[in-house]
């Protein structure tokens, strides 16, 4: 409890791949994550979600070939159950899906222990850059 003052400050970023078809969101690791699908990713699984509230961000580039599916409205948490994820007017996006084109994604969640029942919010920070 107290106030807190930064010039400047730094975050790992980590780097996520597809196993199966779900990628693996470390979140003891990192807020900030890469991902370069080389195959199809139906869903997101969070690991090690702290308690209270957190945030982190996902950035996903297209290989260059593209056309990569990535279900970016489906996340997990380590036991498989489904967590809700709301979007702004619950118009859920759609992953770019061209050649070497990147999206980004911010996800906040008000309650870590509860992440299945209260669900994460997800935010469009931009799609198709490149």
């Amino acid at each position: 409890v107290g106030h807190t003052r930064l010039e400047t400050y730094s975050e790992n970023v980590g780097v996520m791949t597809v196993v199966g078809t779900a990628a693996t969101v470390y979140l003891d690791e990192a807020q900030t994550f890469t991902f370069e699908p080389q195959s199809t990713c139906s869903s997101f699984v969070l690991q090690n979600v702290p308690s209270g509230s957190t945030s982190f961000t996902i950035k996903i580039t297209q290989p260059s070939g593209g056309g990569i599916g990535v279900g970016i409205d489906t996340f997990k948490d380590a036991s498989g159950t489904e967590i809700p994820i709301y979007w702004p007017g619950s118009v859920v996006p759609v992953v770019t899906t061209t050649a070497s084109k990147t999206d980004i994604y911010s996800f906040k969640c008000f309650d870590g222990d509860n992440v299945t029942s209260v669900g994460l919010y997800g935010v469009i920070g931009g799609q198709n850059y490149g």
